[in-house]
């Protein structure tokens, strides 16, 4: 069952980022920034639930990116490349929330790519 809730997880969060991606090559002036902020989040969001989901870890509430990241660390250390410094919700419990600002949201697509590499990937044997 993890593996099948997790694979919808993971789907879920690549449509989202698409979505962000399509969003951000838009013509400045079309660009709508709370839908690449709020893609971005939610993409991200899925990702690791998704990465835990799979190794059958149960998600820790309340559930923050920022807590998300911390479980996903302690079983594999490639997520201690993902920063999320640059998303100011990464402790927030809500989605309510965004970022309008063009630079603040590419941050945010940015390191939402950077988790997708990272489930996306087989852990390296070593």
């Amino acid at each position: 069952m993890g593996k099948d809730r997790s694979d919808i997880l993971y789907a879920t969060a690549t449509e989202l980022l698409s979505a962000a991606e399509a969003e951000q090559v838009r013509s400045a002036e079309d660009v709508v920034t709370h839908l690449i902020c709020n893609n971005s989040r939610l993409s991200l969001s899925n990702f690791l639930a998704g990465f835990l989901i799979r190794r059958q870890i149960p998600v820790h509430h309340p559930v923050t990116l920022a807590r998300l990241l911390e479980q996903c660390k302690a079983i594999d250390a490639r997520f201690e490349t993902l920063d999320l410094s640059a998303i100011h919700c990464r402790f927030e419990t809500h989605d309510k929330d965004y970022c309008l600002e063009t630079g603040q949201v590419d941050a945010c697509l940015s390191v939402a790519q950077r988790a997708r590499d990272i489930v996306m990937t087989d852990t390296p044997a070593y």
